[in-house]
């Protein structure tokens, strides 16, 4: 087997890494993290896609000192730009966390990494058969030869690496690697500041090496060079000869080195949990599959007869705040059957009443259980991680209880813009503590099953009181933090009231009818396939219109249309908003615009809708997450009923499919009326728009006529799709560019619109401009009722990530304020249903709109409940209104 060496230029890693990730990203304690996280993912691919057991590896960086030759030329490397603070703060944690991965860190006074680099290649060719040098610097082409190789880094870091070779450097450059020196010194190095000989480009320069073989052998045959590139040669000879110097890399530093110490031999478990717990990386900490033991001096408990479970309930009935975390069959509440009930009073201890294993262990009757269980809890203040699932689970089987607590939603409203909530990333961030994981308790086997109910009881103990105890201490760290940001509010008063009530409105579920929906999925195949006969005919032959691959090159190569631009791999792209721009260039594209919409809502909707049906309920139950968008509003997921379309003639149609199950009942659906602009009114307190609402007239026609210097009765249907386009483009910061891509007129054009509509609402113009000044100052957005939003984007170099943060800062107080006031609205008709007993259902949430189901006895009531609820959840400077349709079905 070929012993082989890895040399891997660290300094390039590291800055590449820097400026390809988000330079907001941080700890929580404010320790920046991009260009470590950079480094980590890369390293990790490269570790498990190239090394093998037998190599040797070592990361090279540049020793942060004046080196020889800034000696030689005092303005060596002045062009580049001062080394980011934020990079540097992270450079002492690259180092720690590259020897933890098991990777020799090298650097020596005096010299750059190149140099120590081109050192060890150098000698290393005695001892090793094969040397790989990772880099981007071309500089190194110069010390390819036989054995020693490049993996040249793409713009996608180490997971794309490219071979470079001697027959490569010969190819691409036409001069051996022996000549790159030759070369630098007389073209030079912008990016170094080597200033070369001025007036010879790479062509001359090459044609010259090719002639007489290095710089020495130009200068002892310039007369037999042209006049004026002789005289070019005469004037920079001292430069030319500096630049050499400069660009030649050191190969015999002198470096004490014992190869056995570059072997690699895996990573260090415990440092690299250490190093990855501090800056956080919970995603590698469950890739490398670290965690730390359990301590010894925990105090867990199985609660497994009737004497330890009253003893049990005796601490419950002293305790102020109980941990909750249920272990079930399923994820699905209404199949799952609960296996366990793990309560936690005080940290580091804990008990488990196991109910539902099927491993023929001692154990408790959960029907028996419960009843005192839950009676005991009353008069504590309930915590945990996530508890919309625990309190599903328990509401199904008729109970209910008061949540106090969810460490899940603390910790989104302290970071919302964060994309993971789950307990192992919590520990990790604020505990620095990596508990067991759900799949971790499956790595030994079962004995009957896969399901965690086949597990011994005692196994599933430690994981279950565990995740209570976790929750318990998180409670701690998160509700003084809840209350420090000022969050109160936002948290007691909105999102965790509103726990018990998704809950309800996911087991509520939503209706559809199946046959219906089997009707429409064989009228859009029979549309399908006459899309599919006309596509092929203009076409001239069959080909899969789902590869982009084969519809790049019938489009651009076959048809000779002519592409709009590139994907990020440098083929034609294909995507709709591409297509859209080409509609008149050829009848072929409308056509596979149209089969792609009708293939995308059969295979999205129509045909997976019935697959996702409860067999137990006929319905299906959909999440509703609190922590899935950083501005507030709710998600849905498992099915997405939020992002079923409803402005075209096809997604109307799906939406008939929602039906209500009984007859003689009705969908109910209330919808706040631009209710994001009414919010924009309330805050911008703009004279214009506030009329506009007060008076209840069409705001979109108001800003078209203003826009266009018309009367309102003068506006067109374009004239007010401009105007709508506009008013709700303003609520997103958006740009004369971002405007015209959306209303597909020119930039210009789309500039001279923005301007119009400021001049014409100078309280919105004054609110974005005071809105940006305070945050700017501040760091952070509020809304109206106190949720956080902080926004880095705005201190970055990257002048996109900027505009991102202008976006979030226009753009969340109003969005965010809009989604506190239909989270209200949930709750307060939630509490009225059940105040007044009511058979009518909440079903579902999109966004601005509710829907439910209604028996017709309580049609009037339920209408006049919504639209009092609805529209009097707050005062603002403008009336909310609400749009009732009542049908049935959806659309």
């Amino acid at each position: 087997m070929s012993k082989r060496l890895f040399l891997i230029d660290g300094t390039a890693l590291i800055y590449r890494a820097f400026f390809a990730m988000d330079d907001s990203l941080a700890t929580s304690t404010g320790i920046p993290t991009n260009s470590s996280y950079g480094v980590a993912r890369m390293l990790t691919k490269f570790i498990k896609e190239h090394l093998k057991s037998g190599d040797y590896i070592a990361f090279a960086l540049d020793k942060k000192t004046v080196t020889y030759r800034h000696e030689l030329l005092k303005d060596y490397k002045a062009n580049r730009p001062k080394t980011p603070d934020k990079m540097l703060q992270q450079i002492p944690y690259i180092k720690r966390l590259v020897k933890a991965l098991g990777i020799k860190v090298l650097e020596i006074e005096n010299f750059e990494a190149d140099d120590l680099i081109a050192t060890l290649a150098t000698k290393g060719k005695k001892h090793f058969d094969e040397i790989y040098i990772i880099t981007g610097d071309k500089d190194m082409l110069q010390l390819v030869d036989d054995k020693i190789r490049i993996l040249r880094v793409g713009y996608k870091g180490l997971t794309e690496l490219e071979l470079v070779d001697r027959e490569y450097v010969i190819k691409r450059y036409e001069i051996t690697p022996e000549q790159i020196p030759d070369l630098l010194a007389l073209v030079g190095d912008v990016s170094d500041n080597i200033p070369g000989v001025k007036g010879i480009g790479p062509k001359n320069a090459t044609r010259l090496l090719s002639k007489y073989g290095n710089l020495e052998g130009i200068y002892e045959h310039l007369d037999e060079l042209p006049e004026r590139l002789a005289q070019l040669l005469a004037e920079n000879k001292d430069t030319a000869f500096l630049s050499k110097r400069l660009t030649r890399l050191v190969s015999d530093i002198d470096l004490d080195l014992d190869w056995e110490n570059f072997k690699y031999q895996s990573y260090d478990r415990k440092e690299l949990l250490n190093i990855f717990k501090e800056l956080e990386f919970s995603s590698l900490i469950k890739e490398y599959q670290l965690y730390d033991e359990m301590s010894e001096e925990v105090d867990y408990k199985i609660v497994d007869d009737q004497e330890k479970l009253h003893e049990l309930l005796k601490v419950l009935e002293d305790a102020e705040v109980v941990s909750l975390d249920l272990e079930t069959t399923s994820l699905s509440p209404i199949d799952a059957k609960i296996v366990g009930i793990a309560l936690s009073t005080r940290p580091e201890s804990g008990y488990y009443i196991p109910v539902g294993h099927q491993t023929g262990e001692k154990q408790l009757d959960a029907e028996k259980v419960l009843p005192e269980l839950i009676e005991t809890l009353k008069g504590s203040k309930i915590i945990g991680q996530n508890l919309k699932f625990d309190y599903s689970i328990l509401y199904t089987k008729g109970y209910d209880f008061q949540i106090d607590f969810d460490t899940m939603i603390a910790a989104y409203l302290l970071d919302p813009d964060q994309k993971r909530f789950g307990l192992d990333e919590l520990a990790i961030k604020y505990l620095k503590y990596k508990p067991i994981s759900y799949d971790e308790l499956f790595t030994t086997g079962t004995l009957f099953g896969s399901g965690i109910e086949n597990l011994p009881v005692d196994k599933v103990a430690k994981y279950s009181i565990e995740d209570a105890d976790v929750a318990l201490r998180l409670y701690k760290i998160l509700n003084e933090k809840i209350y420090s940001l000022n969050l109160e509010k936002v948290f007691r008063e909105i999102e965790i009231p509103l726990i018990p009530v998704l809950a309800r409105m996911e087991l509520n579920g939503v209706y559809f009818d199946v046959n219906y929906l089997k009707r429409l999925s064989e009228n859009y195949e029979s549309k399908i396939n006459e899309l599919l006969e006309e596509i092929y005919k203009l076409a001239g032959e069959t080909f899969n219109l789902n590869s982009p691959k084969q519809v790049s090159h019938i489009l651009f190569e076959k048809l000779g249309i002519k592409p709009k631009g590139r994907t990020k791999t440098g083929s034609y792209t294909t995507s709709a908003e591409a297509l859209e721009e080409l509609a008149d260039e050829h009848p072929i594209i409308p056509l596979i615009l149209e089969y792609r919409k009708y293939f995308k809502l059969k295979s999205t909707y129509v045909d997976t809708l019935p697959k996702m049906i409860n067999l137990k309920t006929k319905r299906i139950h959909s999440s509703f997450n609190q922590t899935g968008t950083a501005t507030g509003r709710l998600s849905s997921s498992e099915p997405n009923l939020q992002n079923i379309p409803s402005r075209d003639e096809e997604g109307k149609e799906i939406r008939k499919a929602l039906v209500p199950q009984e007859k003689g009942w009705k969908i109910l659906s209330a919808d706040y009326s631009q209710i994001e602009l009414r919010v924009l009114a309330h805050f911008s307190e703009d004279q214009n728009l506030l009329e506009a609402f007060e008076k209840n007239l069409d705001v979109h026609s108001i800003t078209a006529s203003k826009i266009f210097g018309v009367s309102t009765e003068e506006v067109d249907d374009y004239m007010r799709r401009v105007g709508k386009t506009v008013n709700f483009s303003i609520i997103y910061g958006i740009t004369p560019y971002g405007l015209s891509r959306r209303l597909k007129i020119p930039t210009k054009e789309c500039d001279k619109i923005i301007t119009s509509y400021f001049q014409n609402y100078p309280g919105v113009r004054n609110y974005i401009e005071s809105t940006l000044e305070k945050v700017k100052k501040d760091g952070f957005v509020y809304t109206l009722f106190g949720r956080r939003r902080e926004v880095p984007q705005l201190k970055s170099r990257n002048k996109n990530i900027q505009q991102e943060g202008v976006r979030i800062a226009i753009n969340t107080p109003i969005q965010g304020t809009a989604a506190d006031i239909i989270k209200i609205a949930m709750i307060n008709i939630d509490r009225r249903i059940r105040e007044k007993n009511m058979k009518s259902k909440m079903i579902l949430q999109v966004h601005d709109e509710l829907v439910f189901e209604v028996p017709e006895e309580e049609l009037e009531e339920m209408k006049k409940l919504v639209e009092n609820e609805m529209e009097n959840v707050i005062k603002l400077k403008v009336p909310l209104k609400v749009d009732l349709k009542i049908g049935n079905h959806w659309e």
